[in-house]
């Protein structure tokens, strides 16, 4: 079916996967298969979230939980047709956003040393949510981003960010080999945030059973602070 479909969550799978995922009908959905690629999120104008496009998507028949928003989409035909502001998408996102990630996906299965969580795979109503943030801060570990932030029943520490363009933009723009960790606190350090939070497919971390891991998918601020990272 022909959908208008507003992007919320474009994150990295590992170059050159990603996962897109988009409100159609107020529903959530996910361009599961085929797996999109870095290029033709290029292709479509660097896609990230806000972006409304017209796709040709379909449900899954026996989708697997938690990751029921997955669904079969044509890669080819696809339109950009407008684009939201981040703080036009925040308020759209904010309409069914969540007060906690308990709130959204249930208590966590599994809590790891480092501050991470992990939820049980086959269970789970959802794997995509928007959640109120009360304070959030970034910190690099081993090159990579880690969230800490607090919602409104407890914290979490060490979630992995998988913004696609933090991801990319780190990687290439000289100013930031420099100086990344300031410049990612400039952006993405506040007192009130909404965050697309999702839980990854299931895989193995070692001393712990396969699991769906959480992950930040993208950290919108309020008021918005990122004119860097884009």
């Amino acid at each position: 079916m022909q959908l208008e479909a507003l992007i919320t969550d474009v994150t990295s799978l590992g170059s050159p996967r990603v996962c897109v995922a988009a409100l159609a009908r107020d529903h959530a959905i996910r361009f599961h298969n085929p797996t999109p690629s870095e290029r033709w999120v290029d292709g479509m104008g660097d896609l990230m979230p806000g972006d409304v496009i017209e796709v040709e998507w379909r449900p899954r028949s026996t989708p697997s939980p938690p990751h029921v928003e997955d669904g079969d989409w044509d890669p080819t035909g696809c339109l950009k047709v407008k684009c939201l502001s981040e703080d036009e998408l925040v308020r759209r996102l904010a309409r069914t956003a969540f007060n906690s990630v308990e709130e959204s996906f249930g208590p966590p299965w599994l809590e790891a040393a480092n501050g991470n969580c992990a939820f049980r795979p086959g269970a789970g109503a959802l794997s995509l949510a928007s959640v109120r943030a009360a304070s959030v801060s970034v910190r690099l570990q081993f090159d990579k981003v880690r969230v800490a932030f607090t919602d409104g029943r407890r914290s979490w520490a060490s979630i992995p960010l998988q913004d696609l363009t933090v991801k990319r933009h780190l990687s290439s723009c000289r100013i930031c080999q420099s100086s990344r960790q300031s410049m990612l606190q400039s952006e993405f350090d506040g007192s009130e945030a909404l965050l697309r939070v999702g839980l990854a497919r299931q895989f193995q971390v070692p001393g712990y059973p396969s699991a769906c891991w959480m992950q930040i998918n993208h950290i919108f601020l309020i008021p918005s602070k990122r004119n860097h990272f884009v």
